[in-house]
């Protein structure tokens, strides 16, 4: 991907722990951000040890603001460093950033956040309901805003996207990132945390509808893999608290999942944990999710002209028809970007789309998520 007329792709700016601008940064030597959809990104970015404005990223605090084709990429922390000497002139310093987007992991959901830690009798669980961008804010905006107060934070207006979750999202002690993904996502709507001025603005947006169709018929791929996995359950059964005959039960089934697949299949599900119809529901919901269906896509871009990253291109969370060969085109989620620098003017893009199912190193990682879940579950009972 080419800019424009010569014009800089990247406009890298460096900030203090206040998000006060500091200075801007030219070409570095290397320069990689891996954006994602609904989850933390990063950008690695290394210059020579030597830079004029090595001592700005040293402070503690420092933040990196990331444009690219003029659009917001990444804005966080600076939270690792690394220095390669051997005392010569190619001595490098490495910065890793990770997005604003990662203090949904910082901030957790109490059962009574208007309350003191000392006083959370009052309800077990903050259960939020409704659609999913009043979830989020809600949430937000309770334990953010005004319980911690965390420096800069704000939450744009309300406007009532996504679909609504059912069962809704309970919190007692759980992260927010925790809880409300993958469900939000699943609702049709992705969360950014963005720094805008001195500002770090948490807002919503609704991922776009791809009418591109990608091919190597088409000449737009150079190569396309696909791995795909079926449905497990349609039904979950939740168990909730309670011995023997006074066990607490419910029912999820999900009659689209059984029409599409012609399909009867029950899984259960633990949730001594509760036995508010909510919070059962919402553990059940999880379970349904982990055992459906996955399409896991590789692609390999013929050229960067007709699908770029950036304005008037893709973005991470848009959906794209790819024809995986003649009369079978399946439409994925771009679930992360990558972006390197090539050149003040160029950059490598390699999108992921789907669910990547034949990378174990993913498929574990989303197990042992969802099983610390699971023991955290207990853990703040």
């Amino acid at each position: 991907m080419s800019a424009a007329q010569g014009q800089p792709l990247f406009r890298i700016s460096v900030y203090d722990k206040d998000r006060n601008f500091e200075c801007n940064i030219g070409n570095p030597s290397k320069l990689e951000a891996v954006i994602r959809w609904d989850q933390v990104s990063t950008l690695t970015m290394t210059l020579p040890l030597a830079h004029r404005r090595t001592p700005e990223l040293m402070a503690d605090g420092a933040r990196l603001r990331v444009l690219f084709r003029g659009e917001h990429l990444i804005s966080g922390p600076i939270v690792s460093e690394a220095i390669d000497s051997t005392g010569g002139k190619d001595d490098t310093y490495t910065v890793t950033v990770e997005d604003d987007f990662r203090i949904l992991k910082e901030i957790y959901g109490w059962p009574v956040p208007a309350s003191s830690i000392s006083d959370q009798s009052f309800a077990e669980y903050a259960t939020y309901t409704g659609n999913a961008e009043t979830i989020v804010k809600e949430a937000v905006t309770e334990n953010g805003v005004t319980r911690m107060a965390v420096p800069g934070l704000t939450v744009a207006p309300n406007l009532n996207r996504g679909s609504t979750i059912p069962g809704g999202v309970p919190f007692r002690f759980h992260s927010l990132a925790e809880q409300l993904f993958p469900a939000v996502t699943d609702a049709g709507i992705g969360v950014t945390v963005r720094q805008e001025g001195t500002a770090l603005v948490l807002d919503v947006h609704e991922p776009a509808e791809l009418n591109t169709k990608l091919s190597v018929k088409g000449r737009t791929l150079k190569q396309v893999s696909m791995t795909r996995t079926r449905p497990t359950a349609s039904r979950v059964i939740i168990g909730g608290q309670g011995e023997g005959t006074t066990r607490k039960f419910r029912m999820l089934t999900d009659p689209l999942r059984e029409a599409q697949y012609g399909m009867r299949a029950e899984a259960f599900r633990d949730a001594r944990d509760d036995n508010a119809d909510a919070v059962m529901d919402a553990r059940g919901q999880e379970t349904l999710r982990e055992q459906g269906p996955k399409n896991g896509v590789s692609i390999t871009l013929a050229g960067s002209g007709i699908f770029q990253y950036g304005p008037g291109g893709f973005h991470v969370g848009d959906r794209v028809p790819i024809e995986v060969t003649t009369g079978v085109t399946f439409t994925e989620v771009i679930r992360e970007c990558s972006i390197k620098w090539a050149s003040p003017t160029h950059a490598d893009i390699e999108p992921s789309v789907g669910d990547i199912t034949n990378q174990p190193e993913r498929a574990m990682a989303n197990r042992f998520a969802n099983m610390f879940r699971r023991i955290r579950n207990q853990e703040t009972r």
